[in-house]
């Protein structure tokens, strides 16, 4: 059974992601903008965007965890997330590599998915911290606080070390992990309660803040996924229920692999009419960029070898 708290998160996690690729990174790329409100919240929720996406992965398996049968489990996520990482993944590389106003091409096809392809290094780093899971399972440490508190601690004090190679997406291997444990931890054991309206508040504040400081305390290193962190457990506590966010949160895995497709040829199809209006051009391509891989996942799901190639089900 959906948890409707949880896919509204997800929904919400989806339009950050979404609206993340339209602007682009820095001013270089994306709809090319260079300051203004929009580039600051853009570069503020750095620091929401993946961590709620990993976080919540981590609560959704701590409904259905690893009991014993560890084969069938990574079977399960090679299917999962490696079979569509191969397959739309090279598309999109191949697409970029033909397609004039993409903002990225391939210089070294043979190191292809060796070095992730643009967005699909979370799908990577994500099999990888299932492979951690196996054994943190196994032996029992995820059975005890003090074992979370430790790999979650041992995981931050890497970040210090931050950037490391994005080799096999191992950067974000190292990024992701303390998120997705703090995601099981919350459902295992629980986090202290808060009024949801203070946890509300608190989170805008916090945003607010970050928005006013002059400080770019941000990002993957210590201080930024200590903002993921707290973001995460505001955001879990604020205990937010609506029914059209949960309604886009159910598309979520399909709207990450795909979105890029629909947002690129949305700010493409735009830029050929010379239309340049920001926030315009912003607003039509989230919504295409979310209602494009919701008909992608309806389309593939009812067709058994695009189920597999492209969402990663089970073929039937």
């Amino acid at each position: 059974m959906r948890d409707i708290k949880v896919d509204t998160l997800r929904g919400l996690a989806c339009i950050f992601l979404v609206a993340y690729h339209v602007i682009g990174n820095n001013p270089s790329n994306g709809l090319k903008i260079e300051d203004g409100w929009i580039r600051d919240i853009n570069d503020i929720l750095e620091s929401v965007r993946m961590p709620l996406f990993t976080f919540l992965s981590g609560v959704v398996y701590a409904y259905r965890p690893l009991k014993g049968a560890w084969i069938p489990f990574l079977r399960g996520k090679v299917r999962r997330l490696l079979i569509p990482m191969f397959v739309v993944g090279t598309f999109f590389a191949v697409v970029q590599s033909i397609v004039p106003g993409t903002n990225n091409s391939i210089e070294n096809w043979w190191l292809l998915h060796i070095y992730p392809v643009q967005h699909f290094w979370f799908v990577e780093a994500l099999f990888f911290v299932f492979i951690l899971i196996v054994p943190l399972e196994l032996t029992g440490v995820l059975n005890r606080k003090l074992g979370f508190v430790l790999i979650i601690g041992s995981f931050l004090f890497l970040s210090l070390w931050q950037p490391y190679s994005s080799m096999l997406a191992f950067k974000g291997f190292i990024y992701l992990t303390p998120f997705f444990l703090f995601g099981v931890y919350s459902v295992r054991f629980g986090l202290p309660e808060i009024d949801k309206n203070i946890s509300i508040v608190a989170f805008l504040l916090m945003m607010i803040g970050l928005y006013l400081s002059e400080y770019s305390i941000y990002g993957k290193g210590i201080w930024g996924c200590l903002i993921g962190f707290i973001s995460c457990y505001l955001l879990l506590k604020a205990k937010l229920e609506f029914a059209w966010l949960a309604s886009i949160g159910v598309y979520s895995y399909s709207i990450y692999i795909f979105h890029v497709f629909f947002t690129a040829a949305t700010r493409i199809g735009l830029s050929k009419f010379h239309f340049y209006q920001v926030e315009s051009n912003l607003l039509l391509a989230i919504t295409f960029g979310i209602a494009g891989p919701i008909i992608v996942y309806e389309i593939a799901n009812k067709i058994p070898s695009l189920r597999l190639l492209l969402l990663g089900q089970r073929f039937k």
